[in-house]
């Protein structure tokens, strides 16, 4: 396996793009979200490897013996071993064709993985108010600059996590991308950003803290962010959810997203 250099991003966009429902593959062939890529050939890739941040993604031929063996090594020797050292629970890998799982043990060796159902949905135009959700008593504001100037607000070092979780840092999510929140009193509510801004796209990470939950403020949210991306040139934003977390879907649908597909990804769990 060879490490592809950002300036060959296009000889691999039929194979990112062979997996759209994720757009963090437009996002790193525009070379908006940082990545390692891996190939079999670096002039003609038929398979590749990506790790951006913590999700790492499989595509292409899933039967080459030399690129699976380096892809194996890679998982053994660095990734899994600096996953410990970071302290993280597990990482997720995604992959473009049901012939990758029959190699995922393979590739994975001996560690603990989990094979989960997912489902993803996708919203093109607003179809209810946020204000007709929205609770008394609650603010909606934007993420910005502003915001996180006010450090005495409960939970701003959570969401500061939040926009970190698929952006480099702080500001490059302020450059990048957009979010909306609920405020009570001061104390944020709950959050809804936007990931992977490509092409006229964007997918969606929202949260609602404990004490605010089953109030209607995730749709709100959802509603509030819909309204800002479609006016600001979104044409689409994207919902992924585990086929198990119930309340989430029921948020995407009640929102006026509509389920696009089922899929499934792996979980590889992390034990020092």
């Amino acid at each position: 396996m060879t490490a592809l250099h950002p300036n060959s991003y296009e000889l691999i966009r039929p194979l990112l793009l062979g997996m759209d429902i994720h757009l963090i593959g437009r996002s790193i062939l525009e070379k908006q979200t940082p990545a390692q890529i891996f190939v079999d050939n670096h002039e003609h890739p038929k398979a590749l490897f990506v790790q951006a941040g913590h999700r790492y993604i499989l595509a292409g031929d899933s039967e080459i013996d030399s690129f699976n063996l380096g892809i194996k090594q890679m998982f053994a020797n660095v990734i899994y071993p600096r996953a410990v050292a970071a302290g993280l629970e597990g990482f997720a890998v995604y992959y473009d064709s049901a012939a990758w799982e029959e190699k995922m043990e393979a590739l994975l060796g001996d560690k603990e993985i989990i094979h989960a159902n997912r489902e993803y949905y996708a919203c093109k135009e607003l179809k209810h108010k946020w204000q007709d959700f929205m609770p008394e008593g609650f603010q909606l504001q934007m993420v910005n600059a502003d915001l996180l100037a006010n450090t005495g607000l409960k939970h701003l070092e959570t969401l500061k996590e939040e926009m970190t979780s698929e952006r480099p840092s702080v500001d490059d999510f302020l450059a990048k991308s957009f979010g909306v929140c609920a405020i009570h009193e001061n104390e944020l509510a709950g959050w809804c950003l936007s990931e992977y801004n490509a092409d006229g796209r964007c997918e969606i990470g929202i949260e609602t803290t404990s004490d605010y939950r089953q109030r209607g403020i995730a749709t709100a949210l959802t509603l509030a962010f819909l309204e800002h991306a479609f006016s600001h040139g979104i044409k689409e934003v994207g919902w992924h959810c585990f086929k198990r977390n119930e309340s989430s879907a029921k948020t995407a649908r009640k929102a006026g997203f509509d389920k696009v597909c089922d899929y499934k990804s792996y979980i590889c769990l992390v034990k020092a």
